[in-house]
């Protein structure tokens, strides 16, 4: 079991960035988006068939979008887990406003210690595990949370995206599989924020799902849809929304605990 190397606290970085991030970026909570430019769920059934009120874990909770998204899609009762206490405050907020309760963790994907044995029918991670660098330890914590059948279905950046120029022709600049990377948000908050990252190929996805002892059903890179909702709501500028059409930006991932 490995553990995360000095550097970026990612945590302490998401409690500065959460106010400025959930007033000026944030994320929708109308639909359920597995990513930018990504096809809806009422178009992917990734998790439709299993959402209705299934006990419903989201790791990476954030500012309570999805929570609120699965909710509108029957999902229920609802836990959020996040290791950013200022991010669980908004999320906080946005249930109560739409009326809505979960049960809030403030704690790692790595480490879900509250969560008992075979407690959830179904865990969903979008855009967060990019954050997570113990992957043995998540997953097999995410195994011992699901019911034997349960569904587990997540998303992540894809490297390709992350690997290329913004700019045609998309020219390479940092090698494939590099998997972490330290970055800096500038412009959001007051000062710069550091983090740490890790993007991994779908090979990789799979091969440490299934390490976990679950079952992969569906791994896909799909095709962008219309980027005119992305820039309207301030997500992507017309540069970067063109470049989803070049090059994958989203990877999803069903499995199932037999």
């Amino acid at each position: 079991m490995s553990k995360q190397p000095s550097g970026p606290d990612n945590a302490a970085a998401w409690d500065r960035l959460a106010e400025p991030y959930q007033r000026h970026v944030g994320w929708p909570d109308d639909h359920l988006a597995w990513g930018l430019r990504c096809p809806p769920e009422e178009d992917l059934g990734l998790v439709s068939d299993v959402v209705g009120d299934a006990r419903t874990v989201v790791l990476g909770c954030g500012g309570g979008q999805d929570l609120v998204a699965l909710a509108r899609l029957g999902a229920g009762p609802l836990t959020g887990v996040d290791p950013s206490s200022g991010q669980l405050e908004h999320a906080r907020q946005r249930l109560s406003r739409a009326g809505l309760t979960a049960r809030l963790e403030t704690r790692p994907a790595t480490d879900l210690a509250p969560l008992d044995d075979a407690s959830a029918d179904l865990v969903v991670s979008v855009q967060a595990f990019d954050y997570v660098h113990d992957l043995e330890r998540a997953f097999a914590e995410i195994r011992r949370v699901l019911r034997p059948g349960g569904v587990f279905a997540m998303s992540v950046l894809h490297p390709a995206d992350l690997s290329t120029e913004d700019a045609a022709p998309y020219g390479w600049h940092t090698p494939y599989h590099q998997q972490q990377r330290d970055w800096v948000w500038d412009g959001l908050a007051d000062r710069e924020v550091a983090l740490r990252s890790w993007f991994r190929s779908p090979a990789a996805w799979f091969t440490a799902v299934t390490a976990a002892g679950l079952t992969v059903q569906r791994l896909e890179e799909p095709v962008a849809v219309d980027a005119r909702p992305w820039i309207e709501r301030g997500w992507l500028d017309a540069t970067t929304a063109a470049k989803l059409d070049v090059v994958p930006g989203t990877i999803l991932l069903r499995a199932r605990r037999d």
